[in-house]
């Protein structure tokens, strides 16, 4: 993977992250919760998936 796909994706990355708790921080709590559970199934599927194609 050459280094400008490399810097994309970390700078994708932080960004998502900071819009995602920008949004969570506006929620209430029981939206805050039913989106945690919907991001952790997401994760995990998303891992399973990459052990399977031998990406880690």
């Amino acid at each position: 993977m050459n280094r400008s796909t490399m810097m994309g994706l970390v700078t994708g990355s932080l960004l998502g992250a900071t819009v995602g708790l920008y949004a969570a921080s506006q929620m209430s709590p029981r939206d805050r919760k039913k989106a945690l559970k919907t991001t952790k199934r997401m994760l995990s599927k998303a891992t399973s998936n990459m052990l399977g194609m031998g990406i880690f």
